[in-house]
């Protein structure tokens, strides 16, 4: 860890994930992701209430979501921009603000960098984010205490740290980011230091959680088993450090119903086989908007931990014809761009040269009516305003009219999608215009209104629209948002998380050893169960103690017996925490 510096916190980088959150920043010409106590730069994106009801966030919550399935959330990102709530630890928890408890584990880190709070960040989310999801976003960056720079894309920030790392390289770059829980498919082109978005597209409920689950069902009905839901929090993890096994080996061994079983790679395709087919048509669909085919590619990058997958990568091959890129680590890259994009909105010198162009992801319009027959109109059909994959910021207008002479009174019902009829894409607000819209003498048509739409380098949708007769306007950011928070209840949500204690700086280490103990104490049986547990003990002995000596000398004997577990496990160990 670098030595802080206590003059100021730069801007900071935040790679928001749905299963792991890293932040990141641009120093010295460079971005660099930055690590927490124990050397880990991949922070859980979880969030859970202890025993004692302490919140718990990152490693510490996800060791105790798997002993104690009911004490916490994690993949909520999923869940921004609509109305799902959770219950636990005696309280209701929404999305927007577990996102926030995370973020401010991201400025907690940056903190302990630098000295400082950081006050602004750049924050990504997956292109395919509508307006609901980015805004609840931003908000949740308001209840961290965080001003937020700019939203960018996943796969914009992916390739802008793979153009940064590779300055001298014209090519054309297809982005396959696959996180755990959302998957975009973006393709770029990258030239003279600018890096141009020409086609983007993807799902927001796709990712490597799916995998796990679908790999947790075929072998729940495989040897027609289910676990009790108290131990399902256990299972999924042994199934998760199984797929992780058969990207390095042909075949793995976990228990289940209190014997051992093997999974092949095979038995994990499968598995995955109905994910395939929905990645399948998204890659499809981003060749075609861009006009372009698999051939014309230089280089595939992967990014997120998901698309380490060999079966992922064995799928890019079989449907591109082509061996994707591990230049940048999947993990890293996403918050090593948002750095990067951090040292544009800096005016950095090291990013002088660089010029960033996006899209928009979906095509955005209203609902109009269609006159079928004299007289007689239909409701429900899509008009268009901004096609998907223009490039933004970007401003289009169209002229509508109403539907009677006498009408002054219309219902400006937002949409976004790609089908025909409104029933099939997402509403997205609704904006109510009364007066000025009845006919007027020497206007072609009734009820003229001028309907535009801007869109931003955040993906955030302002909609105005003007009567022509009057030149009346109602200009405004779409407002109704399900599951996105008043000013007031941000406030609020400000004021609850204030008394939360997340992790005292002194007892956050020692906090996340015991946590992580207890999820090994679960895994384990006989000698190895009572190792851990007098090594706990020894080390809980010593906090009791005060003694800051025996604190350290504990807590090194607990730190290495849980390296070799997690060694054991697959996962890379990380350096000891710093001491207390």
């Amino acid at each position: 860890m670098s030595a802080p510096n206590p003059a100021s916190c730069p801007t900071i980088g935040i790679d928001l994930g749905t299963t792991n959150s890293l932040v990141a920043v641009f120093e010295n010409g460079q971005p660099r992701t930055l690590a927490n106590e124990f050397g880990e730069e991949l922070t859980p994106s979880v969030v859970a209430v202890a025993e004692d009801g302490q919140l718990l966030v990152g490693r510490a919550a996800k060791d105790r979501l798997i002993v104690a399935p009911g004490s916490g959330q994690a993949c909520f990102k999923r869940d921004m921009g609509t109305s799902a709530e959770y219950r636990f630890g005696g309280k209701s928890w929404s999305p927007i603000v577990c996102s926030a408890i995370v973020l401010g584990e991201m400025k907690r880190i940056a903190e302990l960098h630098f000295g400082a709070v950081p006050q602004r960040a750049v924050i990504t989310v997956p292109a395919y984010f509508h307006d609901q999801q980015r805004q609840a976003t931003i908000e949740a960056a308001q209840i961290a205490g965080l001003g937020v720079e700019r939203i960018i894309n996943e796969p914009t920030a992916a390739a802008l740290a793979y153009g940064y790392s590779n300055p001298e390289r014209e090519m054309r770059i297809l982005v396959f980011d696959l996180g755990g829980g959302t998957f975009d498919v973006t393709l770029l082109e990258i030239f003279e230091g600018v890096v141009e978005v020409q086609a983007s597209t993807g799902e927001s409920r796709l990712g490597g959680e799916d995998y796990t689950d679908a790999l947790c069902l075929w072998l729940e009905n495989r040897h027609q088993w289910q676990p009790q839901p108290a131990a399902r929090g256990a299972w999924r993890q042994r199934v998760e450090v199984a797929k992780r096994q058969l990207s390095a080996s042909e075949s793995a061994s976990l228990y289940l119903n209190d014997g051992l079983v093997q999974v092949t790679r095979e038995d994990f395709r499968e598995a995955t086989a109905a994910i395939h087919a929905r990645l399948r048509p998204v890659v499809a669909r981003c060749l075609r908007d861009a006009g372009l085919q698999a051939v014309a590619l230089d280089d595939i990058l992967l990014v997120g931990g998901a698309s380490r997958m060999l079966v992922v990568r064995d799928f890019i091959q079989d449907e591109l014809k082509r061996i994707s890129s591990l230049k940048i680590d999947p993990d890293r890259v996403v918050a090593l761009g948002a750095a990067v994009q951090a040292g544009l909105c800096a005016s950095d010198s090291a990013v002088a040269d660089i010029v960033l162009t996006d899209v928009c992801p979906h095509t955005l319009g209203i609902e109009m009516s269609k006159e079928l027959a004299y007289g007689q109109s239909e409701p429900g059909y899509f008009a268009p305003i901004i096609d998907r994959n223009t490039t933004v910021p970007v401003s289009r207008s169209k002229l509508f009219h109403t539907l009677h002479p006498q009408q002054d009174h219309i219902e400006v019902r937002v949409f976004q999608g790609e089908a025909r009829l409104t029933r099939d894409n997402q509403k997205i607000g609704e904006i109510s215009i009364t007066g000025g819209l009845r006919h007027q003498p020497g206007l072609h048509r009734p009820g003229e209104v001028d309907i535009r739409f801007s869109y931003d380098m955040n993906g955030i949708l302002e909609v105005e629209v003007t009567a022509l007769a009057t030149g009346k306007k109602q200009s405004h950011v779409i407002e109704q948002r399900p599951g996105c928070l008043s000013q007031r209840e941000i406030q609020a949500a400000i004021a609850r998380l204030q008394p939360l204690k997340l992790h005292p700086r002194d007892l956050l280490p020692n906090r996340a050893r015991l946590e992580r103990a207890g999820r090994v104490y679960a895994e384990l049986v006989g000698p190895a169960r009572e190792h851990l547990n007098a090594v706990t003990d020894q080390f809980e002995a010593a906090l009791e103690s005060r003694d800051s000596l025996a604190i350290k000398q504990a807590a090194a004997v607990l730190d290495s017996f849980l390296r070799g577990f997690f060694e054991h496990e697959g996962e890379a160990p990380a350096e000891p925490p710093a001491s207390p």
